[in-house]
């Protein structure tokens, strides 16, 4: 790993790396700017937390600084798949651009239109988006990227699960063709990258420590349950069991969010919530909270694993199986962050064996089984496994498809077989010849059914 101070960037940049207490480059920093420098285009999979913010902002600052255009339009657009990660990165940016003139603006949902249209005209450096917003400036034709030099696309393969492929396209096309391309995904395996990519000019391809690689410094453990309620219970007892005092936990849905941050404040935590309903102003708030430790609990969907960088994050609890072992690496990368010792959790039911089981598999690790104390579950794993790992089901009997084929045909000739008029029509004494215990005997039955009508 070579020294920050080492890479060919402009001396104002190094001068805020130096007071920002950067020294070392990491792998994807390491390998990325200098290719990124020399103007080519990049295709780089990087794992969360591997530096590779860095990695597409110090170039772009860089060539901005060297080649100045006065009263220029925008000269770089950085689009990403959430609010939180286009603030997160407009931080940074404002970070590493302290001693230079370079100004950068934010357009994503949950803001001013308005506001955001005067940003545009007011045409700063740097452009950080969200697709969906983006999109709407385009189509009223606000925006100017006729003279951008650089599009940075960043978590693309989230954006394209998230189902921002077609904006991604238009979004492409509005920009000056000959621009430099830099993408940063989890993966280069995502199906829907090559159509992404097809706009790109022989891009260099950079994999920098596979997700699939064990998070050595992060201790990943799983605690079996048997329901909601016995998770609520859970989450407390690891709280309190950990001494944690900067928690993440993982939901599927906005009802469980709320749901567990309701149960968890009636316990007196310190806790919040943040899914896609949540007003931008009041997410920003939260999430300032979490940072500067005003909140111990930080309750949330998937949204919020994407590249949040938050400092000193003690545990994370899965309160329910992620849905890929993508999302649950993603999950997992807000602790142990910049190679710092971590812990993650994962809470199981019987339904998420399986699932569990495939997260295993596809990164190629084992969690560890644990227990909490008076709280053990009743549900003790399947009784039998497949070589997988994935809970074994019971064995069905072969049928001889030949003795199958007679039974149905017995049986559909059976149904067509008439029956016995004689068993239905009653004789004489009206009694029905079909039939019948002993014990049981007939009478005439006449006028409203209940006996013979008397004459009057």
């Amino acid at each position: 790993m070579s020294l920050i101070q080492d890479l060919p960037l402009h001396k104002q940049l190094l001068r805020a790396l130096d007071k920002l207490g950067f020294v070392e480059a990491t792998a994807v920093q390491e390998q990325a700017i200098p290719a990124a420098l020399a103007g080519k285009d990049l295709m780089v999979s990087a794992q969360t937390g591997s530096g590779k913010t860095a990695a597409f902002l110090l170039p772009i600052l860089d060539k901005i600084l060297q080649v100045p255009v006065p009263n220029g339009s925008t000269r770089a657009l950085i689009l990403l798949p959430t609010r939180e990660l286009a603030l997160q990165t407009k931080k940074h940016l404002e970070q590493l651009a302290a001693y230079t003139y370079i100004k950068s603006g934010i357009i994503m949902g949950g803001e001013a239109f308005k506001h955001q249209v005067a940003t545009l005209r007011r045409n700063p450096e740097v452009i950080i988006a969200t697709p969906g917003r983006l999109v709407e400036h385009i189509e009223k034709g606000t925006t100017d990227f006729k003279d951008l030099e650089v599009l940075v696309l960043d978590e693309a393969d989230r954006m394209l699960d998230m189902g921002f492929a077609l904006d991604m396209s238009t979004i492409a096309r509005s920009c000056n063709p000959q621009r430099q391309n830099l993408l940063f995904s989890a993966t280069l395996n995502h199906a829907g990258l090559g159509f992404i990519s097809e706009t790109f000019n022989q891009p260099l391809s950079i994999e920098v420590d596979s997700q699939k690689q064990d998070h050595s410094h992060i201790t990943q453990q799983m605690v079996l349950a048997d329901d909601v309620k016995h998770k609520e219970k859970l989450v407390a007892a690891l709280v309190e069991e950990e001494q944690a005092r900067k928690v993440f936990v993982f939901c599927n849905t906005r009802v469980q969010c709320e749901q567990l941050s309701n149960v968890l404040r009636y316990k007196k935590y310190k806790v919040a919530y943040i899914h896609g309903d949540i007003e931008q102003n009041q997410r920003k708030q939260i999430m300032n909270q979490f940072r500067q430790g005003a909140l111990q609990i930080l309750v949330a969907t998937d949204l919020a694993a994407r590249g949040l960088d938050i400092d000193d994050v003690d545990l994370v609890i899965n309160f329910t199986t992620a849905h890929s072992g993508d999302d649950h690496t993603h999950r997992v990368g807000r602790t142990g962050r910049a190679g710092q010792q971590g812990k993650a959790i994962t809470l199981v039911s019987s339904n998420e064996w399986n699932q569990m089981s495939s997260i295993e598999r596809y990164l190629g690790i084992r969690f560890k089984r644990r227990t909490v104390k008076d709280l053990t579950a009743e549900y003790a794993g399947p009784k039998k496994l497949k070589n997988s790992g994935k809970a074994a089901g019971s064995k069905k009997k072969k049928v001889d498809p030949k003795t199958a084929k007679a039974k149905l045909k017995a049986k559909a000739k059976a149904k067509a077989k008439p029956r016995s008029a004689k068993a239905e029509e009653p004789n004489g004494n009206d009694e029905f010849k079909a039939k019948r215990s002993p014990s049981i005997k007939f009478g005439r039955v006449t006028g409203d059914g209940f006996g013979v009508m008397r004459k009057k």
